[in-house]
């Protein structure tokens, strides 16, 4: 007997041990699904308390800048306690697989970095994103 066979086997096997009648099964179905939506409700609500909480400099031209790091590629164990330097990076590229654009002070992502991280709740502190933030009046 091949790997399907085998997986088939397991397959019935457990169909049969099922003695849910289909009423059963579809009303366990809705209940799951039913708690994936709450459970999607709720950290909905949790990502707005947080982005509430963390700062947001909106400069005079309109443009809303969140602080977040630049993620790197960690290729050895040594490389992650070097510290991070939180940069001013435009709200929309905050997060990973959300874009690569220069930071308030010119700092981008290089070839083989992940992109900016998630929005942080500590404040900037790259020395050259903060005078551009000062020099803005913020």
């Amino acid at each position: 007997m091949g790997i399907f066979g085998y997986l088939d086997r397991i397959a019935a096997e457990a169909e049969a041990r099922d003695t849910r009648t289909p009423e059963q099964r579809a009303a366990d179905a809705a209940a799951y699904e039913a708690k994936g939506r709450e459970a999607a409700i709720r950290l909905a609500a949790e990502r707005v308390e947080f982005l509430a909480a963390a700062p947001r400099y909106v400069l005079p031209d309109g443009t809303a800048w969140r602080s977040s790091d630049m993620m790197g590629t960690l290729r050895t164990g040594h490389q992650g306690g070097q510290g991070r330097r939180l940069h001013a990076v435009p709200e929309e590229d905050c997060g990973v697989w959300s874009g690569a654009s220069p930071a308030l002070c010119g700092a981008k992502p290089g070839p083989r970095s992940v992109g900016w991280g998630d929005v942080r709740v500590e404040p900037v502190d790259c020395p050259r994103c903060m005078a551009r933030l000062r020099k803005a009046g913020l």
